[in-house]
């Protein structure tokens, strides 16, 4: 996750950022054209709690869960990480009103940034963002780091 003085600087400025660092440990039997599966609801909750354990006073503990499902559920569909470790791709996302996020733009190293807003764009278990952060931020995701 970023520090807490850049998540501050983010959302002060009206974009919520998330740095999600996908380890690099996703099993390498997955096939690319397989179809991922929604990880189940105590899955996610107990990763979750696992993030969020000391409240923040830059965070809530309700923007922590959202944030941790957010990276929970892309690393979840993104089967070849260990393919991109050391790259670097930065996504701007908006959710949008038909309830799925669309990606506006990738900067970044291109091969990632494709992987990275295929991912994003096909997944339909992402959960909206809370009323009160903004509905466009920035996802970074550095594979391996």
């Amino acid at each position: 996750m970023t520090s807490a003085k850049q998540r501050t600087a983010m959302m002060a400025g009206g974009i919520a950022g998330v740095a999600l660092m996908l380890a690099g440990c996703q099993s390498a039997n997955h096939s690319r054209q397989a179809t991922p599966s929604a990880p189940d609801a105590r899955e996610v909750q107990a990763w979750v709690e696992k993030q969020c354990v000391k409240p923040s006073e830059d965070m809530s503990q309700q923007d922590c869960r959202y944030f941790s499902q957010i990276q929970y559920r892309i690393q979840r569909n993104f089967y070849d990480a260990e393919q991109f470790a050391g790259r670097e791709c930065t996504l701007t996302i908006i959710w949008e009103p038909q309830g799925r996020y669309n990606v506006l733009s990738a900067v970044g190293d291109e091969e990632l940034c494709k992987t990275a807003w295929g991912v994003v764009s096909s997944a339909d278990n992402l959960p909206p963002p809370p009323d009160k952060l903004a509905k466009k931020f920035l996802i970074r995701l550095r594979p391996g780091s």
